[in-house]
């Protein structure tokens, strides 16, 4: 998988600081790190790795779906920290250094070192650092029992461990290395992107340069949209959606829109100019699955694209277009005590319920107790921008975890908040067609977001297309232009449609 592409795993060479070479410092032993005084920081490890040849990685959430036998492949030293009382990181210093450090992000609500991800940053020769984010998981992604009763828990979550992480990692890289990093960057998806943009906003002088893919900010409306789908599928069980219908409507958008770019390839290009309409797939005879029911049409449209409240509040967007409608379909209707993770992070037990939820009346007071250090919506950005940072964000349009809507909602308000000639000075936001979640799908799910940054930050060179790939047992079968937003690649009419050159970038 690609560096800054993803956030779970990825092997990328770049090339080393100006020469092209890694810096050759000399670095001191790996061992004396564990004498090193830092402020509320406790070093717990410092340990030279020689892999021969793969040094395994450790197992973690993030390291259970890697094949057997994955790790590293370079000498480096191992640091592992615990910040304050429960945040743990580990830092890791290769031998041959590129002169940067890479703070690398999560997923989910995991509290797990993201060691594949590590591994990336090592392999390009970049010093990296990862942290559980104050809190340990186990069982999955979404794993929610470190919630409840531990209010310092979710503020370190929201926005202090990347922080702490940053500031601990790069003292252990100076005094490793004997001076600190040239540049500083930082990459991840999912939360890891909500945790970039979450730096950019509140510690502008962290990074010098973020790579953020389908950042989950908008926290606060993000954990609502399940709790609002809940209740719709117990109201109106007539209208609910079995998987046999969503990938109808999965098939009959591409079919309807595939074609918008001028080649057909079963890839949506631009899902915002998609007129596809559910009606489309309206039952004429008998419910069968090569249709909807009336109910049926009338929930797939409310489960695409913005959505707001009877009050006219703006809740979080459904997926777009080509996507499947929810990240997962509503099951069995939850126990009489289950509740939501953003409840369980409220300081006191809210009164309402899944079925007496109402997004006008509970949203704001949640967003007023648990919007800055969860929700990362703040579009002033200047402080990033006269730092000299530069963003980058992406997400896939067939996404249907995160919605690729509300990152073009927050890119568009950076504009508005800055002034279009500004943002475009040190931000892009590329969408990615018929890429998933971070990753996966038919679309180009392989290209190399964090070069581009370093380059516009190291060179002054603003990226414009990237070139992204689409894997097939580990060879490329589909290149693509990625296109600035809201630009768009389309086909010339001419060559090779699975060729990125035969694709230009045009204005919506």
């Amino acid at each position: 998988m690609t560096r800054g592409s993803l956030v779970y795993a990825g092997v990328f060479l770049v090339a080393g600081i100006a020469a092209g070479r890694p810096a050759q410092g000399v670095p001191a032993a790996c061992e004396s790190l564990a004498a090193l005084h830092l402020p509320q920081v406790r070093i717990v490890l410092a340990q030279p790795i020689d892999p021969h040849p793969v040094w395994p990685y450790p197992a973690s959430l993030f390291t259970g779906r890697l094949p057997p036998g994955a790790g590293v492949e370079v000498p480096f030293c191992r640091v592992a920290a615990v910040i304050e009382r429960e945040i743990h990181v580990e830092v890791w210093l290769p031998q041959e250094w590129s002169g940067r450090f890479e703070g690398v992000g999560n997923g989910g609500f995991t509290g797990a070192i993201n060691y594949p991800a590590m591994g990336a940053a090592l392999a390009a020769g970049n010093a990296a650092a990862s942290t559980d984010t104050g809190h340990k998981t186990e069982k999955g992604f979404f794993q929610s029992d470190w919630i409840a009763g531990h209010p310092q828990r979710v503020l370190d979550f929201g926005y202090r461990a990347h922080h702490l992480m940053a500031m601990a990692a790069k003292q252990i890289v100076a005094a490793y290395y004997g001076r600190p990093a040239h540049h500083n960057y930082y990459a991840g998806c999912s939360s890891g992107g909500w945790q970039g943009l979450t730096e950019a906003q509140k510690f502008p002088a962290d990074y010098d340069g973020i790579v953020a893919g389908a950042p989950a900010i908008n926290l606060v409306r993000l954990q609502s949209r399940p709790v609002i789908l809940e209740q719709l599928a117990q109201r109106a069980p007539a209208g609910n959606l079995s998987p046999a219908k969503a990938l109808l409507l999965v098939k009959a958008a591409v079919k309807r829109c595939d074609a918008d770019d001028g080649v057909t390839d079963g890839l949506i290009s631009d899902p915002e100019a998609c007129r596809f309409d559910p009606r489309e797939l309206l039952c004429t005879g008998a419910d069968s699955d090569a249709c909807l029911t009336a109910p049926q049409v009338e929930r797939a449209r409310r489960s695409y694209g913005p959505m707001r409240s009877k009050g006219g509040l703006s809740l979080y967007p459904g997926p777009a277009y080509g996507a499947y409608p929810y990240a997962q379909l509503p099951g069995p209707p939850p126990s009489p005590t289950a509740m939501p993770a953003i409840a369980l992070m409220l300081r006191t037990p809210p009164l309402w319920t899944v079925a007496t939820f109402d997004p006008d009346r509970d949203i704001p007071p949640m967003e007023r107790e648990l919007g800055d250090s969860l929700d990362a919506m703040n579009a002033d950005l200047r402080p990033f921008a006269e730092h000299g940072g530069k963003l980058i964000l992406y997400h896939g349009l067939t996404d249907a975890l995160l919605s690729s809507y509300n990152t073009v909602d927050y890119f568009d308000r950076v504009h508005a908040a800055m002034g279009a000639a500004a943002a475009d000075g040190f931000s892009r936001l590329y969408l990615v067609p018929g890429m998933g979640h971070c990753e996966g799908g038919p679309g180009p799910d392989h290209f190399d977001a964090l070069a581009a940054v370093e380059a516009w930050v190291e060179q002054d060179s603003a990226p414009q297309d990237l070139i992204a790939s689409h894997l097939h047992d580990g060879v490329a079968d589909r290149t693509r232009t990625l296109c600035p937003y809201p630009k768009v690649a389309a086909y010339t009419g001419s060559g090779d449609s699975d060729r990125a050159e035969n694709f230009h970038c045009r204005a919506q």
